[in-house]
């Protein structure tokens, strides 16, 4: 008996939060082949007909044969409730009953059946509460996502409920079908792709919504597997939702609840007999509470309650399948083989590892339409075709760099990567949105990782897909496991300040700032395509607000566009006095190196610490090292000078330093390093980060003490 497949079931909620979100890169992950939004129904009738569904077959759902999935019986909603009533739980929903929440999702029965043939039709029916402005702006229009590709969908029944009365929705009137917008912002179409809207006319504030929605996957991305994963909390209440799966009786069908809320939860299994024997498999959530969003929190999918399932038997299971999909496609042609001869003569394998890099980066072009023929959106086009084309999504461009490697002599294989998030390691679900590449050692262990659709950096792989899953096309060698961190130093901003200090309180010199690693890389998208003028702009912004006054001319810098050498700029400055000139008595100065934030990324990074306490992790995102070395010289030597202590704290999250040097009278050296070394921060390690806000801003409030110079 063949096992089944299926295409991953996910839940738009409130504010339209989509669970396996598509990375900016357009590669399609599974979970862009079917998209649904949560159902709801009636307590009577829910109980009722879970009852059924353990006890036997109901029309298509437990059909034996695959004429029900061509052409399943649809129920419609008119059976289910009366036209002229509304159920009665819904009078347990009330700003009383829910006294902060902007809506509740009331009821959802959700049921997938999977074939033996690997199809699966499902059916869904949702009521939705809507309880104060907030929720009727999120739920005025309903979004369903469907890949045309793999599945159909079908809206059978909305209506909104109002005083125990029902107002039917004209969906053919108040919908219209769009193309995915994911695709269009990362310069992909693909014409499968689309968004059905549904919009709500005349919704109020205690109004009901309630929808019954069909979906039928006839076609399935891992052939012979069945796996998906559903959220069972959001951010607004959930009274009660069931999700029931039925599979052949003999489909061994592994689950796993993470991050559950107690006593929330209820499982139940049954068998229905028959020609074709069935597995029943029920989720009961009752009486969830609702995450409350925090910002830079890493998305639902890894902090609320979800169910995980799959007849995956393991990651490498996934690694071959896609090694198996992507190999067709990666015989080179003569074309191809004389490039990368012409681009990899006389040079060593690093050079020559860089040539194809940025050969690949920067002369194929990252758009293109999504026409494959076995599994779109997974499996790349032949790679002669993006020679040729010179252009390709992201799964194209890493089959053509993988190629032209194996041509030039590495051992290198395509990589699934989820960017911007992590997979639970428990269930194995191939839940990857990106296509990257692995240079691999003679063990098959990965030696460097290069993504090139970074079209504009020097880096080979971003650090935005650092600390993230992935996956090695490699039956032997293809487990999950993270990409390494950057180590901080690499990800630096140097500024250099030889700087004097005038006997009117004046403050003149030069600075030259040096950007490595992921500060280069967003230094020249800054400054690329900018005029001087626009480039001394920024940089005067960046200290500006710091340093009101301070004025830079005379700037000078490498061209951004040229990516053989790290980003670097210089020019001259000049701070007028303070209000507390230099007299013979006691007074008081702030060298530049105090300045709360002198790096590119620290106001944008560190800012994000902007809570007292927080729930969930914040997602910084970045490591990265920030340097400041002031040389200064006093025009007349101070008599006395009172400096704060050096300074260092070191710990798990982050270093910083501040040391003063001062070897000669008139010439003071200040020192300070920062580095942040972890892109996510959990809970428990929060206040370190806010404690070190707290410190930066008095340090940039705090002035250096001196006396004037001796008579």
């Amino acid at each position: 008996m063949a096992n089944q497949t299926s295409i991953p079931t996910i839940k738009i909620m409130a504010k339209k939060i989509q669970f396996y979100k598509e990375a900016a890169n357009g590669f399609p992950s599974a979970v862009n082949m079917s998209f649904k939004i949560s159902g709801f129904s009636i307590l009577l009738f829910s109980l009722l007909f879970t009852f059924i569904l353990l006890i036997i077959p109901l029309g298509a759902w437990a059909g034996d044969g695959p004429e029900n999935l061509s052409n399943p019986k649809p129920r419609t909603y008119q059976e289910n409730l009366p036209q002229a009533e509304a159920p009665l739980f819904l009078r347990q929903i009330s700003r009383k009953t829910y006294p902060y929440a902007h809506a509740v999702l009331a009821s959802e029965i959700e049921h997938l059946e999977y074939q033996d043939d690997g199809s699966m039709v499902s059916q869904d029916e949702v009521y939705i509460t809507i309880l104060d402005e907030e929720g009727k702006r999120n739920h005025e229009v309903l979004s369903f996502q469907v890949n045309k590709a793999y599945g159909r969908l079908e809206l059978e029944g909305c209506e909104i409920l109002r005083e125990g009365r029902r107002r039917p929705v004209d969906i053919a009137a108040h919908s219209r079908e769009e193309a995915a917008a994911d695709d269009s912002r990362s310069n992909i179409y693909n014409p499968l792709q689309k968004v059905v809207k549904v919009f709500l006319p005349g919704l109020e504030i205690g109004d009901t919504i309630y929808y019954h929605l069909n979906r039928r996957q006839f076609k399935p991305i891992i052939a012979g597997q069945i796996y998906g994963s559903i959220l069972g909390q959001y951010d607004i209440p959930v009274r009660s939702y069931i999700f029931t799966v039925t599979t052949p009786a003999a489909t061994a069908l592994k689950w796993l609840i993470k991050d559950e809320v107690k006593n929330s939860v209820t499982f139940r299994e049954s068998s229905l007999p028959g020609e074709r024997p069935r597995t029943i498999r029920s989720w009961t959530f009752r009486e969830v509470p609702p995450i409350v969003p925090e910002p830079e929190m890493p998305s639902f999918r890894r902090v609320a309650m979800r169910l995980l399932y799959s007849t995956l038997p393991n990651w490498p299971a996934i690694a071959a399948w896609y090694d198996t999909l992507a190999a067709k496609k990666l015989s080179p042609g003569a074309e191809l083989r004389k490039k990368v001869a012409e681009l990899t003569a006389g040079q060593d394998n690093n050079e020559k590892m860089a040539v194809l890099f940025y050969y690949v980066a920067r002369q194929i072009r990252y758009l293109g339409v999504s026409g494959e023929s076995e599994r779109p959106g997974f499996e790349p086009h032949d790679v002669n075709l993006t020679f040729a084309r010179r252009h390709g999504v992201c799964r194209d461009k890493a089959a053509l760099l993988v190629s032209m490697l194996r041509l030039a002599g590495f051992r290198a294989a395509p990589v699934l990567i989820s960017v911007g998030d992590k997979l639970d390691q428990e269930i194995p679900l191939p839940y990857f949105n990106h296509a990257i590449v692995a240079v691999l050692d003679a063990a098959g262990k990965p030696l460097q990782f290069l993504d090139p659709t970074s079209e504009t950096s020097r880096q080979f792989l971003p650090d935005y897909e650092r600390e993230c899953s992935y996956l090695i096309a490699d039956a032997q060698n293809g487990s999950l496991a993270l990409t390494p961190p950057v180590p901080p130093e690499e990800n630096s901003f140097i500024i250099e300040i030889d700087d004097e200090l005038s006997a009117t309180g004046a403050l003149s010199g030069t600075m030259t700032i040096s950007c490595l690693g992921f500060n280069d890389t967003m230094m020249r998208a800054i400054m690329m395509n900018q005029s001087r003028k626009e480039q001394k702009n920024f940089l005067e912004r960046l200290f500006l607000s710091q340093y009101p006054g301070l004025e830079l001319y005379d700037l000078t810098g490498s061209d951004p566009a040229d990516r053989s050498r790290n980003v670097t700029f210089a020019g001259k400055f000049s701070l007028p006095p303070t209000a507390s000139s230099p007299k013979p008595a006691v007074n008081r100065w702030q060298p530049l190196a105090f300045m709360e934030n002198p790096g590119l990324l620290d106001r944008w990074i560190l800012k994000k610490a902007d809570m007292v306490k927080r729930h969930y992790p914040l997602k910084l995102g970045y490591t990265y090292t920030t340097i400041l070395r002031e040389h200064l010289s006093f025009q007349q030597p101070p008599a006395n000078l009172w400096l704060p202590e050096n300074t260092a704290v070191d710990n798990e999250i982050f270093s910083e330093s501040l040391k003063f040097t001062r070897e000669e009278p008139d010439k003071l050296f200040i020192e300070r390093c920062f580095a942040l070394k972890k892109t996510e921060i959990e809970p428990q390690s929060y206040q370190r980060l806010t404690a070190l806000q707290n410190r930066k801003q008095q340090r940039a409030l705090t002035p250096i003490a001196f006396e004037g110079p001796e008579k």
